[in-house]
C-alpha cells in the first residue's frame, strides 16, 4: 500500500513523545496503555485517548496513525471510542492508518460491531475511510510519512509486536508492548534512542509474559545507549537511568537522547 500521508523531511528534528496511559491492565496505577509520537502516531489505546488528548493541547482529529501492538482489552478496548470521536469531530480528516498484528481489522471491527452496532461501522468507514495495515515480525514500512519497524515479542496469548518509529533523522522511539525477555525485544531496544518498555512487576517477576524491576535494570544495564521510559506500571517507584511514565507525561526527544522533559 502507498504511504497515504508523506510530508517533507529537512533538517534534523525533535520529536514529542506523550504518554496517555502509564498503568498495567488491573492496578489503577494509571490509565491503561496509550503513547503519542508528536501529535499524529497513536500506539495503542487502551486509555480514553478522545479525553486525554483534550488534555496536552491535542486533538484526534490530528492522528494520521494507529498502531496496534497485540489484541489484550488494556492496549485495544478504547478503539471504538476513538473511531466515534473521529467520526464525529467537526474537523474531520479520512485516511486513517491502522496497523498492527495479521487479524488487526477483523478484531477491531468486531469491537465496533459489538459495542456499537454495524451501523457505526459503516459510518466509519464512510467517514474516516481507515486503511488497514498488516505488520509481521521484521516488516519495515513507511505509513504517514514515519518509517514503522514491527519485531515479534513473546507475550501470553496471540501474536505480539515491539515496534521502533521515526520520521527521517529525528530520534527513534522504541514502543515493547507486552513483552518478556526475548530476541526481539532486545532487537528493538537495539535499533531506538529511547524506549518505552513495560514494567508490570516490581518486586518479583510478573505473570503472562511480563517484564519486570529486575529484567529493567538488567537492559538498561545491557544496552547503555538507549534511554528507558518504564512503563505499563502496577506500582510506581524509582529504577536507577529510567525515566519513570505517568499519565500526561511529556518528554521532548533529540537524538540520541532526552533534550528536555515536561508534564
Amino acid at each position: 500500500m502507498a504511504d497515504a500521508h508523506d510530508p517533507a523531511e529537512a533538517g534534523n528534528r525533535s520529536t514529542r513523545l506523550t504518554v496517555l496511559g502509564s498503568g498495567d491492565a488491573f492496578s489503577g496505577c494509571g490509565c491503561n496503555a496509550s503513547y503519542l509520537v508528536d501529535d499524529r502516531v497513536l500506539v495503542d489505546c487502551g486509555g480514553p485517548v478522545q479525553v486525554l488528548m483534550p488534555r496536552v493541547g491535542m486533538s484526534v482529529s490530528s492522528l494520521d496513525l494507529v498502531l496496534v501492538t497485540h489484541f489484550h482489552a488494556d492496549h485495544t478496548f478504547m478503539l471504538p471510542l476513538l473511531l466515534g470521536a473521529r467520526a464525529f469531530t467537526d474537523d474531520l480528516r479520512q485516511g486513517l492508518a491502522i496497523a498492527g498484528p495479521p487479524g488487526t481489522r477483523e478484531y477491531v471491527t468486531r469491537l465496533l460491531s459489538t459495542g456499537y452496532g454495524r451501523r457505526l461501522v459503516g459510518l466509519i468507514d464512510e467517514r474516516i475511510r481507515p486503511q488497514w495495515w498488516v505488520l509481521q515480525d521484521g516488516a519495515t514500512e513507511r505509513i504517514a510519512g514515519y518509517s514503522v519497524t514491527a519485531r515479534a515479542v513473546v507475550h501470553s496469548t496471540g501474536p505480539s509486536l515491539a515496534y521502533t518509529v521515526s520520521r527521517g533523522p529525528s530520534p527513534v522511539i522504541g514502543f515493547s508492548g507486552d513483552s518478556e525477555l526475548c530476541a526481539g525485544l532486545r532487537r528493538t531496544i537495539a535499533a531506538s534512542d529511547v524506549m518505552v518498555c513495560e514494567c508490570t512487576g516490581w518486586e518479583e517477576p510478573a505473570e503472562g509474559g511480563h517484564l519486570w524491576r529486575g529484567e529493567l535494570e538488567q537492559l538498561i544495564m545491557e544496552f547503555p545507549d538507549t534511554r528507558f521510559v518504564l512503563s505499563h506500571l502496577r506500582t510506581r517507584g524509582t529504577v536507577a537511568g529510567a525515566i519513570m511514565a505517568h499519565d500526561l507525561l511529556g518528554l521532548d526527544i533529540d537524538a540520541p537522547g532526552i533534550a528536555s522533559l515536561s508534564g
